[in-house]
């Protein structure tokens, strides 16, 4: 199953958003919780400001 490269970004931020709502609801307040968030943000900008295809994508060549 492929995805494009605007679907696959909403389903990355889609599960950083479970990971931030997992966290939110488990951890205790603090240091490690606020670090957590801080990581998940800084992956969420990464994901949001990265071009629509990665190297990994197949170039098709019609011959």
């Amino acid at each position: 199953m492929r995805l494009e490269g605007g679907k696959r970004k909403l389903v990355a931020l889609a599960g950083l958003a479970i990971l931030a709502l997992l966290a939110w609801q488990t951890m205790d307040p603090g240091r490690i919780r606020i670090l957590v968030f801080v990581l998940l943000a800084g992956f969420a900008l990464r994901i949001t400001l990265t071009g629509g295809r990665s190297r990994y994508d197949v170039e098709e060549r019609s011959e």
